[in-house]
């Protein structure tokens, strides 16, 4: 049996909490709780997640989403994720690993994004040094063409 290629992103498993901003020219600004769990399931050479988030100001569900992470076939150090949105939305982003002892970046762009006529582009990077996570998300919509920061959050992972 081949040797799994999502092995290098196994740092991500487990599930991870902590809290992020939002912000963008079209909406107010906000705060929100995140979980995000990462999974493999032993038999696909597939890492799945889930994120929820809530609002800090009231603890009103926020986003949920539910994806995978694939390799890329024939690219070194290359992983797809593709996810679901609960808007509907439907993205598929291609990413670069880079790692440098205990700090690892992944770094998605956009290929493709369905199901929602607002969005042109989106970008998310992760940062990942022991039992800490960052992201930032970045996209582009119709009404605002400059590609700019939407999301940033700050995870821990937590104890199993």
């Amino acid at each position: 049996m081949e040797e799994s290629k999502t092995k290098k992103l196994h740092f991500l498993l487990g599930t991870w909490k902590g809290n992020g901003k939002g912000k963008f020219p079209t909406i107010t600004s906000f705060e929100y709780r995140e979980v995000l769990t990462f999974s493999i399931d032993g038999l696909n050479d597939l890492i799945h997640y889930e994120q929820k988030t809530w609002l800090t100001h009231n603890e009103t569900p926020s986003h949920w989403e539910s994806g995978f992470i694939k390799p890329v076939e024939n690219e070194e150090n290359y992983f797809e994720i593709s996810n679901s949105q609960d808007s509907g939305r439907v993205e598929v982003l291609k990413g670069e690993l880079a790692s440098s002892g205990e700090l690892h970046t992944l770094h998605f762009k956009m290929k493709l994004i369905q199901n929602d006529p607002r969005m042109v582009n989106s970008e998310r990077i992760f940062t990942i040094n022991q039992n800490e996570l960052s992201y930032v998300m970045k996209m582009t919509t119709k009404n605002t063409p400059e590609h700019q920061q939407h999301l940033a959050s700050s995870l821990k992972r937590q104890p199993e």
